[in-house]
C-alpha cells in the first residue's frame, strides 16, 4: 500500500519546497513526498528536476538513515534496494543546499529512516490489489525486548505482471524485501543495527509503436494499444558474447533482470548534554545487478537483400524492430560512513561532519542487436539465421576501487526572528584506481566493433586523485507580517568516477561546475502559504554516453554499406536553465485544500559541439550549442485539491507537462501531456482504513522517446507519419486496498 501512504502524503505538501527554497528545518528535511508520483512507474519514486538532467535518467538519489542507498547510482540502482511503506517511520525529501552538504551534488532526494522499534507491540498490514492483476503486501511488527531493547520485523512483497502482459516471466517486477532492526535506547541516545535483504526482479519492457504525426502528436499503429499490448517476443532468455571473455552466454530473462543486494546499517543517536548531539552512521552494502533487457534502437525497413528471416527460414520483409541488448553484469560493495555533530550557541546553530566512503564496483556491458516484427506479440526475426547479431559494438568494462573523505560545516544564524541567513562549505578528497579497456596514448586497440571483447583488446589502468568541494549561502528576511524575501546560492564541484571508464576512450578528467541561484518572495497566513522564486542553475562539462545510429557509407565491421549501425558514443557538454516557480497551499476551510504550482524553465545545451567518427571512419561535426535540451519540459503545472469530512477524504492531484524535443536538433518534439491521479479514503475506525487509487485518470498514453535515426537530423519533414517506437505512462488503472494496525 506505498502507493496510498505516498498520495495521502503528497496532497497535504508543498510539491516545490524542496525544489525551490522553502524553510528546512535542523536536519534539512522538509515535509514533502509530491516527489513519489510517478506516472511512468510504480515502482520507483518521480524525478523533480531542476532543469537539468541528472547523472543518470533511470534513477533518483535515495538517503535513509541519513546515509544514502547507493554509493553510485550507476552500479545499484537505489529505488532496486529501498522501500519505505510500513517500514518507515519518516518519508519525506531533501533540498539541494542539503544534497549539495552532505553529496556534493546539488539536486532533490528522497530521504527516509526507518522504524526502530516500539514499547509496546504494533503492526500494520497494507495490501493493494490493481485491476492489471498487481498484488502488494506491505508489512511490518515492532516491539519490546527487554530493558530498553526494541524490534521492528518488515517485509514488503510486489507481485505485478504488468498492464501489457508481456509473454515471459509472468511477473515483469517480482520484489521481495525484508528488513530486522534491533535498537537499544537509554537515557541520553539510541543505538541500532539494521539489516536488509532485497531480491528485486524487474523486466524494463514498457515499449510499443505508434505513427508520429509530425506536429508532435502520435497515432496508433495497426491498433497497438499502447499499455496494455505486449511489444516483446515469446524469449525466455537472452544470449551475448561476454564482453571480458568472448565466450558466449545465455541467461533466463528473470536472472538477466535481477538484483540482489545486502545492507547493514548502525545507527548512533546521542545527547551529550547542553544541546550538543552526535549522529554517526555507517553502512555496509554488497549488491549484484543484472540488467538485459533490450533497449529500442529503431525501426528499419527490411528487404530481401538484408537477410532478415523467421525461425522457420521464411525470409522476412517490412518493417523490423531493433533492440539492442546492452547486458550490465555490475557489483557494488561499499562502506560509507558519517559523523555529525550538531549544538547551538546564542543565535547560531552549527553542524560539523565527517564523511569516509570507500566502494569497490564495476560492470562488464555486453551488447548485442536482436530484431522482431512491428505488432502486437511479435515474432523474432533472425539476421542470417542468427537471432543476436553485432555484439560489442556498445561493451564496456572497468573494475574499480574509490575512497572519499570529506568534512563540512553549517551555520544557521537568526536575528530577532526577523532575519535568518545559514551558509556551509564542504571540502572533498576523491581518489580513484583499477582497470578498465580504454585508449590511451593514440592507441586503437580497444575501439569497439562488431564482435570484439576484450581477448582482442588489451586491459589498461587509471589512478586519479581530485579534490571537490561545495558551499552555499541563504537568507530569509522577514518584510512585514507573512511577507518575506529569501534568496540562495549553491555551487559544486565533481570530478570524474570509475563509470566514465567504461567505454573505449580515455575520459575527461575536467570538473564539472554546478552552480545554481535562487531569489523570490514568499507569503504565509491562516489559510495560504504562497512562494514565488526565479531561479538559475548551469552546469558545465556534463558527461554522459548515448546510442547514435549511423548508416554505413562503405563495408565496415563486417557490414556492408547502408548498413545501419548503432554505436554507443561519450559527449560533454555544458546546460543551463532560468526559471520562474510559484507555489501555493491554500486552505480556505477546514478539511478543504488546494495545492497549485507553476514551473516554468528553459533548459538549453552551451559549447555542445560533437564530432563522432563511426565505424566507417566518417566524421560528422555538430553544433547544438543553444538548443534546447531533450526529454526535459519547460512548463509544468501542478494542481492538488483535497477535502475531507467525516471519515472520508478525497483527493485529486493533476500535473501538465509540456512538450519535450525527442532529438538535439530540436527539429522533433512530443505535444504536452497531463498525467492525473485520484482517489478516496473511508476510515472504518481507528485500525482499519479502505482507500481506492485511480492512476492515470484520463487514460492517456503519454508516449515519449527518440528517434535514433533523427537524433542528429535538421529537416524533419521525413518524418512526418513515421512509425517508430518509445515508451508510454501506466494506463488507466484502479487500485483497491486496505491497511489494518494491529
Amino acid at each position: 500500500m506505498r502507493y496510498l501512504s505516498l498520495a495521502l502524503l503528497a496532497v497535504l505538501t508543498l510539491v516545490a519546497a524542496p525544489v525551490f527554497g522553502a524553510e528546512p528545518d535542523s536536519t534539512g528535511v522538509k515535509d514533502n513526498s509530491a516527489i513519489f508520483f510517478n506516472a511512468s512507474s510504480d515502482s520507483k519514486p518521480r524525478e523533480v528536476s531542476l532543469g537539468l538532467p541528472t547523472n543518470n535518467s533511470s534513477a533518483v538519489q535515495i538517503f535513509e538513515d541519513g546515509l544514502p542507498v547507493s554509493y553510485y547510482i550507476y552500479h545499484s540502482f537505489p529505488y532496486k534496494s529501498w522501500h519505505g511503506g510500513a517500514s518507515a517511520s519518516t518519508t519525506g525529501s531533501i533540498g539541494p543546499m542539503e544534497t549539495a552538504m552532505r553529496y556534493g551534488e546539488i539536486n532533490n532526494y528522497v530521504d527516509s529512516y526507518n522504524k526502530l522499534g516500539s514499547d509496546h507491540f504494533s503492526g500494520v498490514l497494507n495490501y493493494t490489489f490493481g485491476i492489471w492483476g498487481q498484488h502488494k503486501i506491505d508489512f511490518n511488527i515492532s516491539g519490546p525486548i527487554a530493558r530498553g531493547w526494541q524490534y521492528s520485523l518488515s517485509t514488503y512483497q510486489n507481485f505485478d505482471p504488468g498492464s501489457n502482459h508481456i509473454a515471459t516471466p509472468y511477473y515483469k517486477d517480482r520484489h521481495q524485501f525484508y528488513k530486522a532492526v534491533i535498537s537499544k535506547s537509554w537515557s541520553t541516545g539510541t543505538a541500532s543495527l539494521v539489516y536488509q535483504y532485497v531480491d528485486y526482479m524487474s523486466v524494463a519492457e514498457n515499449f510499443g509503436p505508434f505513427i508520429f504525426v509530425g506536429d508532435g502528436s502520435v497515432i496508433p499503429y495497426n491498433g497497438f494499444d499502447l499499455g496494455k499490448d505486449s511489444y516483446r517476443p515469446d524469449e525466455g532468455y537472452v544470449s551475448y558474447v561476454d564482453f571480458l571473455t568472448g565466450q558466449m552466454k545465455t541467461m533466463d530473462i528473470r536472472d538477466a533482470n535481477r538484483d540482489k543486494s545486502h545492507h547493514l546499517t548502525l545507527r548512533l543517536d546521542m545527547d551529550l548534554g547542553n544541546g550538543v548531539h552526535l549522529d554517526v552512521r555507517s553502512r555496509f552494502k554488497h549488491a549484484g545487478s543484472q540488467r538485459g533487457a533490450g533497449t529500442l534502437a529503431g525501426i528499419d525497413e527490411a528487404s530481401v537483400e538484408d537477410g532478415y528471416s523467421f525461425i522457420d527460414g521464411s525470409a522476412y520483409t517490412g518493417l523490423l524492430q531493433k533492440r539492442m541488448l546492452l547486458h550490465f553484469d555490475a557489483f557494488e560493495t561499499s562502506w560509507i560512513n558519517n559523523a555529525e555533530l550538531s549544538f547551538s550557541s546564542g543565535n547560531n546553530s552549527f553542524r560539523a561532519g565527517l564523511d569516509y566512503s570507500f566502494n569497490h564496483g564495476g560492470t562488464i556491458s555486453s551488447s548485442a542487436i536482436f530484431s522482431h516484427e512491428v505488432s502486437k506479440d511479435p515474432r523474432l526475426i533472425l539476421n542470417h539465421g542468427q537471432k543476436y547479431y553485432n555484439y560489442n559494438t556498445g561493451g564496456e568494462y572497468y573494475n574499480g576501487f574509490e575512497n572519499k573523505v570529506a568534512a563540512y560545516f553549517k551555520d544557521s544564524w537568526s536575528a530577532g526572528g526577523r532575519f535568518m541567513a545559514e551558509a556551509f562549505l564542504r571540502i572533498e578528497g576523491l581518489s580513484i584506481r583499477g582497470k578498465a579497456a580504454n585508449n590511451i596514448g593514440g592507441d586503437t586497440s580497444n575501439t569497439r566493433y562488431s564482435g570484439f571483447d576484450l581477448t582482442k583488446g588489451k586491459i589498461t589502468h587509471f589512478s586519479e586523485t581530485f579534490l571537490n568541494g561545495a558551499f552555499g549561502v541563504q537568507a530569509t528576511f522577514r518584510i512585514v507580517g507573512g511577507l518575506s524575501a529569501q534568496a540562495d546560492a549553491t555551487a559544486t564541484r565533481i570530478h570524474s568516477n570509475i563509470f566514465n571508464y567504461g567505454g573505449f576512450y580515455d575520459p575527461t578528467t575536467d570538473p564539472t561546475d554546478t552552480y545554481l541561484l535562487r531569489g523570490g518572495f514568499a507569503y504565509k497566513n491562516d489559510w495560504i502559504n504562497l512562494l514565488s522564486q526565479l531561479n538559475y542553475i548551469h552546469q558545465s562539462n556534463y558527461n554522459t554516453r548515448s546510442v547514435f545510429q549511423h548508416v554505413l557509407q562503405k563495408e565496415a565491421g563486417g557490414y556492408p554499406a547502408g548498413y545501419t549501425e548503432s554505436v554507443s558514443l561519450p559527449q560533454t557538454y555544458g546546460i543551463s536553465s532560468l526559471g520562474w516557480v510559484t507555489d501555493a497551499m491554500i486552505t480556505p476551510v477546514d478539511g478543504l485544500s488546494f495545492h497549485v504550482q507553476f514551473t516554468l524553465r528553459n533548459p538549453r545545451y552551451e559549447d555542445f559541439i560533437f564530432s563522432p567518427t563511426f565505424s566507417d571512419g566518417v566524421t560528422e561535426y555538430h553544433d547544438f550549442s543553444g538548443k534546447n535540451v531533450t526529454n526535459l519540459h519547460k512548463v509544468e503545472i501542478t494542481f492538488d485539491p483535497s477535502y475531507s469530512f467525516g471519515p472520508w477524504r478525497i483527493w485529486l492531484n493533476t500535473r501538465y507537462i509540456s512538450k519535450q524535443y525527442i532529438n538535439k536538433t530540436n527539429s522533433l518534439y512530443f505535444k504536452g501531456r497531463v498525467e492525473t491521479f485520484g482517489g478516496a479514503d473511508y476510515r472504518l475506525n481507528k485500525k482499519i482504513k479502505f482507500s481506492l487509487n485511480i492512476i492515470n485518470l484520463l487514460n492517456q498514453k503519454g508516449a515519449s522517446g527518440r528517434i535514433s535515426s533523427a537524433d542528429l537530423v535538421e529537416d524533419a519533414s521525413q518524418y512526418k507519419n513515421y512509425v517508430m517506437s518509445g515508451t508510454f505512462i501506466r494506463p488507466f488503472t484502479v487500485e483497491l486496498g486496505v491497511s489494518i494496525s494491529f
